[in-house]
């Protein structure tokens, strides 16, 4: 067994609890985090990147409209390169409730949510493919989108930088305790199935959806309740902002941009298990019909992808009426198990504030006076686009190639490019060889996923069609070993996005589907290879 010690101990690596390490991690403190998979596996990297107003919730939660719309605004400022400020549209389309709209504008004034009415000319001029004869009624508010994988590993390279330690594919399978007191944790690496024993002072429960398992191990009952949230990818950017159905909040009532493709979502269904939120073909029907009363010509835009993701909510209410704000847990003060805190529900967008929170409430017992500083460090990668353009003048790349690197990195471009001669990889996002190679060396890529996450390659049109087995390529000559787990994880990655494919299959995409199977059967006897390690 290996031993392990720190201040404190989070165990959870999706946006929340990777927060929580780079708040720590700034005021001094000793913080390890363990991943049971790859950072932002969970929640986080199943949303659909809104960067919230408010405006979502002015009417029924104002509590949460009030912390995204000051959030926001914080993000903008330490996040802005990994955030396109979008803005959104708020349609009331004629089937919606006039007294709703009312609601809305006075909830807007009292959450301090920006809100602007539009004309219909000017709306159908900021959106032309809005159904113009279908408005009833409009309002901008500052949507955004942001990246969640990248969010996520640059407050990890934060944390990092700043002492911290991540440890992806560990899993907590039991607790530790001395005299009813908590003082760490078993640990199975899930690479390579060796248990370990990780000691902290504090331990923090940051699983959001999985806390009630988490609970479960040490005879806790964390009351967190699961809720699937189902989404479609299309192919392109039908969409230049946020658009959001002006309504009480339903399925299908909201498009977010995401580069070069935009998410359709979401759906609300209470789940007893987080790690069983595969879409239904229901679930899709419908999101793809309400979709249409905003976007009437979306049956001729292709979808590329659905998923699903579960979302933390607090156990009070069901489904969409459960608060969408967030809930810290002293289980010293509530189970007389000292040295545990847990967190949960929140957004995305509120992850800093929550991190802050419950920062706060563990320096405060720890005996540490530092404040946080969150809202005032900027993530990694910042960057001034004039010293930006300085660096690349010396690259020779073309430039769309040198804005999508941009996009992707920030300032930290200058470590991608570590020559002239870069190669492009995955040419549906234009990701290059270096990038990869950067991904697994320096931030901890060790799966095809984990590289997908961090570069968005295989993220594009064709799925991973024509770079997956490159990626495998280029982990096979990088981690030693690698060679290990090849099949597997090759073979786990192409079956995870199967999934998420074949409930959109019809006409030309099934056409689309078959050559895809064709092309990994034929390049890499896949079929083959995956009777052998099966057998």
């Amino acid at each position: 067994m290996t031993n392990k010690r720190a201040d404190v101990i989070i165990i959870g690596g999706g946006i929340t609890g990777v927060g929580i390490a780079r708040d720590l991690a700034l005021r001094g403190i000793d913080v390890i985090l363990l991943e049971r998979g790859d950072l932002s596996t969970g929640a986080t990297g199943r949303s659909h990147g809104l960067l919230h107003s408010g405006g979502r919730y002015v009417v029924k939660d104002p509590s949460s409209a009030k912390e995204c719309a000051k959030e926001n605004k914080i993000l903008k400022k330490i996040a802005r390169h990994v955030i396109e400020d979008t803005g959104g549209l708020f349609v009331a389309t004629a089937e919606d409730s006039d007294d709703y709209v009312d609601k809305f504008v006075k909830g807007c004034k009292e959450t301090g949510v920006l809100c602007k009415e539009l004309t219909i000319k000017e709306a159908l001029e900021l959106e032309p493919i809005l159904s113009g004869g279908n408005i009833k009624s409009v309002f901008y508010v500052n949507d955004g989108a942001i990246d969640p994988f990248k969010l996520t590993i640059l407050n990890a390279l934060d944390a990092i930088d700043s002492g911290g330690v991540i440890h992806t594919y560990k899993e907590v399978i039991g607790f530790l305790k001395r005299n009813g007191e908590i003082i760490g944790v078993k640990v199975r690496d899930n690479l390579n199935s060796k248990i370990e024993e990780y000691y902290g002072d504090i331990i923090v429960n940051a699983t959001g959806a999985w806390g009630h398992k988490l609970g479960k191990l040490i005879g806790i009952d964390i009351p967190v309740k699961p809720s699937k949230g189902s989404l479609i990818i299309f192919s392109r950017r039908i969409t230049r902002m946020v658009i959001n159905r002006l309504r009480l909040p339903g399925d299908g009532d909201i498009f977010v941009p995401s580069y070069a493709t935009v998410i359709l979502g979401t759906t609300s269904v209470d789940v007893n298990d987080p790690d069983d939120v595969t879409p239904s073909v229901e679930e899709l029907k419908i999101l793809f019909e309400e979709g249409r009363k905003l976007i009437p010509n979306l049956k001729e835009m292709k979808m590329i992808r659905s998923f699903a993701g579960p979302r933390p909510l607090v156990n009070v209410g069901r489904g969409r009426e459960a608060p969408r704000t967030f809930t810290i847990l002293d289980h010293g003060v509530r189970d007389n198990i000292e040295g545990l805190f847990s967190i949960f529900g929140g957004k995305l967008t509120t992850y800093r504030l929550m991190a802050e929170r419950i920062s706060d409430l563990i320096a405060k017992k720890l005996g540490v006076s530092d404040l946080s500083k969150t809202d005032k460090y900027p993530l990694p990668g910042y960057y001034d686009i004039r010293d930006i353009k300085k660096m690349l003048r010396r690259v020779k790349i073309f430039s769309i190639l040198k804005d999508k690197i941009i996009k992707r990195w920030g300032s930290l471009t200058k470590k991608v490019l570590f020559n002239e001669r870069t190669k492009i990889l995955c040419m549906c996002e234009s990701v290059t060889v270096n990038e990869i190679q950067y991904s697994i060396r320096e931030i901890g890529a060790k799966t095809i996923g984990d590289v997908m996450r961090r570069t968005k390659a295989s993220m594009g049109p064709c799925q991973g069609q024509n770079c997956t087995y490159k990626i495998t390529g280029i982990l096979y000559d990088e981690i030693k070993d690698y060679k290990r787990i090849f099949y597997d994880d090759l073979s786990s990655h192409i079956r995870k996005r199967w999934a998420n494919i074949r409930l959109l299959l019809h006409g030309a995409m099934a056409s689309q589907e078959a050559l895809t199977q064709m092309i990994f059967n034929y390049v890499g006897n896949l079929d083959e290879v995956m009777k052998d390690t099966e057998g």
